[in-house]
C-alpha cells in the first residue's frame, strides 16, 4: 500500500495527531509522531515521504478512540515519576510504560487492517515523551544500558502507579584479615539456622562478626541501602590470617545515596583491628564475576609441626615445586565433587623458627595448602609429610600475597 493511500484510509478513522502519526513513525528524522500526524492531515492522499522533512507547529496531546486521551496526561505521569524519584540520589534513569490493555488491542486492530510498516507501538511513544519531559523536570539523563534507576508507569486497569527498580552500586577494594576467629562471610548458627537462639546469643550467627559484616556495614549506613552482597576472590579459612590484600566487591542494593565518601568508609572499617581495607573505588556491575573468577597465584606462610624435626630431610622439600595431584580434601568432600585436581607449586622456601618448620609457598590458584603439608592420608601428592616421611601438621597459616596479572603490588 502506498503511503498516500494508507494516509487516505487512516484519515477516515478520525485519529488524533499522535495515533495517526504513529502509523508513519519510521518516516522522517527528528520528528515526534504528533508532528507527523499534522503532516499526514495536511497532505492526505497526496502524502509523499519527502513531506516528512517539514516542521509544522504541533503540540503534545489530543484524544481519539485509540488512545482515549492518554497523551493529555503526559505532564501528570511525568510528575508522578518525578515525585517517586525525589528520595533517591540519581544521575541517570530509564523509563518504561505499561499502557492500558484496551489501548494496545485497539492499536493492534489498526495494524491488522492497515499493516505495521513504518509504525511504532504506543508504549514506545509514551515512554519517549514522558522520558523527555522527565529529563527537563529533573535534570537527570536517560541511560539505556545501566541507569541508576528504572521507573515503570503501570497504567493498566486504572492502577496509575510507578514501580521502581533501583540498580545496585558496587565498590571494589582489597582486604587483610588479622583474626583467626573470623569467617569471611556471614555464617548462620548451626543450631538455629540463623533465626536466633541461646547458643548464638540471639544473633543468628555462628561467629561474632565476619569480614563481610565489618566491611559492608558502613557502606549500608552511608548509602541507606536495604542490604549488601559480598563478593570475594576466593576465601581463607576462619583460622587463617590474610596479609595479601584479597580482592573483593561489595554490592549495595537499592541505595538512596549513591555518591559515597569512600575515605570515611575506609576509616570506619579500619577501626576494627580484625580487618583492614585498601584502595576502595566504585566499580562496574561486571566486576563481581571478574573477581570471583580471578585465577591468581597466592603466597602463603605456614608454621608446621614435624614429628621429629631434627631427623627430617628438609632438602627434600624442593621436590614440592612442580605439579601436585590433589584429590578433593576429606574436610570438604561433603560439599565438593570428589576428583583429582592438578595444581602447580611455583616456589618453596623454608626456615626453622623455635621448634617449627616455617614454609613459604607460592602456588597456583586453587591449591589446598593444608593438604599440601599433611598429605591428607595420601590424597595430595607430593606433600611435606610424604617427602620427609614424617607426620606434618599445619598449626598456623597466613595468606601473604596475591599475584594478580598486571598488578604491580
Amino acid at each position: 500500500m502506498e503511503i498516500g493511500e494508507k494516509a487516505e484510509q487512516l484519515l477516515k478513522l478520525e485519529l488524533c495527531d499522535h495515533c495517526l502519526g504513529r502509523q508513519f513513525a519510521q518516516l522522517g528524522h527528528g520528528l515526534e509522531n504528533h508532528t507527523r500526524g499534522k503532516i499526514v492531515k495536511k497532505y492526505g492522499s497526496e502524502l509523499k515521504e519527502q513531506h516528512f522533512n517539514e516542521r509544522p507547529d504541533s503540540n503534545i496531546g489530543g484524544e481519539c478512540g485509540v488512545c482515549n486521551g492518554v497523551f493529555d496526561e503526559v505532564g501528570r505521569y511525568t510528575d508522578m515519576v518525578a515525585n517517586s524519584l525525589e528520595r533517591y540520589q540519581l544521575e541517570t534513569f530509564l523509563l518504561g510504560v505499561r499502557p492500558p490493555v484496551d489501548l494496545i488491542e485497539k492499536e493492534e486492530e489498526i495494524w491488522e487492517e492497515y499493516g505495521v510498516e513504518f509504525t511504532e507501538p504506543i508504549k514506545t511513544e509514551l515512554s519517549r515523551l514522558i522520558g523527555k519531559k522527565l529529563e527537563e523536570v529533573t535534570e537527570l539523563n536517560v541511560n539505556f544500558e545501566r541507569p541508576d534507576i528504572m521507573a515503570v508507569i503501570d497504567m493498566r486497569e486504572g492502577k496509575d502507579r510507578v514501580e521502581l527498580q533501583v540498580n545496585s552500586i558496587l565498590f571494589y577494594g582489597r582486604y587483610n584479615k588479622y583474626s583467626r576467629e573470623l569467617p569471611q562471610t556471614e555464617w548462620p548458627c548451626s543450631d538455629c539456622s540463623g533465626s536466633g537462639c541461646d547458643s548464638c546469643d540471639w544473633t543468628g550467627q555462628q561467629y561474632k562478626g565476619s569480614v563481610q559484616e565489618i566491611i559492608q556495614r558502613p557502606f549500608i549506613e552511608q548509602s541507606k541501602g536495604i542490604d549488601a552482597k559480598f563478593h570475594g576472590a576466593g576465601r581463607e579459612d576462619i583460622d587463617v590470617e590474610c596479609h595479601g590484600k584479597r580482592p573483593f566487591v561489595v554490592e549495595i542494593r537499592e541505595p538512596l545515596v549513591r555518591n559515597l565518601d569512600l575515605e570515611k568508609i575506609c576509616q570506619e572499617i579500619n577501626k576494627d583491628d580484625r580487618v583492614e581495607v585498601f584502595d576502595l573505588k566504585e566499580t562496574h556491575h561486571d566486576k563481581p564475576a571478574e573477581v570471583k573468577q580471578l585465577e591468581a597465584d597466592k603466597s602463603y606462610r605456614a608454621w608446621i609441626e614435624i614429628e621429629d624435626l631434627e631427623k627430617a630431610d628438609l632438602d627434600a622439600l624442593k621436590n614440592l615445586e612442580g605439579v601436585v595431584d590433589q584429590r578433593t580434601p576429606s574436610r570438604v568432600e561433603h560439599r565438593r565433587a570428589d576428583k583429582v585436581r592438578k595444581r602447580e607449586v611455583r616456589k618453596v622456601d623454608w626456615t626453622i623458627e623455635e621448634d617449627l618448620l616455617v614454609l613459604d609457598v607460592q602456588a597456583e590458584s586453587g591449591t589446598y595448602i593444608k593438604e599440601l603439608i599433611s598429605s591428607d592420608e595420601g590424597r595430595t601428592n607430593p606433600s611435606v609429610a610424604g617427602l620427609i616421611g614424617q607426620s606434618s601438621a599445619c598449626v598456623q597459616l597466613d595468606v601473604t600475597g596475591f599475584h594478580i596479572p598486571g598488578d604491580d603490588e
